[in-house]
């Protein structure tokens, strides 16, 4: 298994409801399959509360040594009246400053859970980028209807029941509780290019065997091994992850359609794979399989691990 440095839980905030003598919270945890600051630097959290009031604060200097904050990054409101408030939460991705260009963003209609701490993933990630532009201090949803938002490329509904969502743990969040991330130059370094059913948006599989997906990109967002002409820039998917890959009955890998519709359009140049483990305790010299629980190395972390 590929280690990073190990790194700590950080709060972004918390909105602390006062004397509450019940854990009536939703934890919003936020991670990126891109790089930063090269692919954006600049972290918006919005909250729209119903009948008024919320939540607006950007968090500048991402992948910097003095960043406002590192991802994946956890945000917890409480509630104020006992659980079942609706709330509107979004997340985006800028860049250069508070006001800057929008690349990503990602929503959720919800309510605080009662009784419990809950955790909502709103990943900002590679296949939804152009979802959003900048409205001032304020953010449009441009490639989804009011009541969608953006995920793996494809508009959903935004609204997500709470009752679903699981308890929070820290370990579903930063690498398993230890600090481990995953090595994408590492762990695709003897990928191999797959074959891709473009009807179909699938690729073959490795007999039930667990393998890691990646997206090699054009423009050279994600993770690059180097800085040179001849660098390949690696966009890691999730497994079982509606954000990332599946693998079907018949052990073939389905694919999200935003992919195949981006080779077509000359925006992925490939789809890679290479072997992987399941487990957090593998090996030392085996990669575990990406999964969402599971950061991407860099700068960007708590740990301040370099970009690989």
């Amino acid at each position: 298994m590929i280690r990073g440095r190990r790194f700590v839980l950080a709060a972004l905030l918390a909105l602390a409801c006062g004397g509450c003598s019940s854990p009536d919270e939703i934890v919003v945890a936020i991670s990126t399959d891109l790089a930063l600051p090269k692919d954006f630097d600049v972290l918006q959290v919005q909250v729209f509360k119903s009948g008024g009031g919320g939540f607006n604060q950007a968090y500048l200097r991402l992948g910097e040594p003095d960043a406002d904050a590192q991802l994946p990054a956890t945000i917890g409101f409480y509630s104020s009246n006992s659980g079942g408030e609706s709330i509107r939460i979004r997340v985006s991705a800028r860049v250069k400053d508070a006001l800057g260009a929008v690349r990503i963003v990602r929503e959720a209609v919800t309510t605080i859970p009662e009784n419990r701490v809950a955790l909502l993933t709103l990943p900002l990630n590679f296949l939804c980028d152009g979802s959003g532009e900048s409205a001032g201090n304020d953010v449009e949803n441009t490639l989804c209807g009011d009541d969608q938002t953006c995920v793996a490329g494809a508009c959903v509904s935004n609204k997500i029941d709470s009752s679903t969502l699981p308890d929070y743990s820290a370990g579903d969040v930063y690498g398993g509780g230890d600090g481990d991330c995953f090595d994408v130059t590492t762990c695709f370094k003897e990928a191999t290019a797959a074959e891709v059913d473009a009807a179909a948006c699938t690729i073959a599989g490795d007999g039930g065997a667990p393998r890691n997906v990646a997206l090699e990109t054009v423009a050279g967002d994600g993770v690059c091994d180097g800085d040179g002409d001849d660098r390949r820039c690696l966009v890691a998917l999730d497994a079982a992850s509606d954000d990332g890959f599946r693998v079907e009955e018949d052990g073939r890998i389905q694919l999200p359609p935003e992919v195949c519709k981006q080779m077509a359009n000359g925006k992925i140049a490939a789809v890679l794979t290479a072997p992987a483990v399941a487990v957090l305790t593998a090996p030392a010299t085996d990669c575990a399989q990406k999964t969402a629980g599971l950061p991407t190395c860099g700068p960007w972390l708590t740990s301040g691990s370099e970009e690989p």
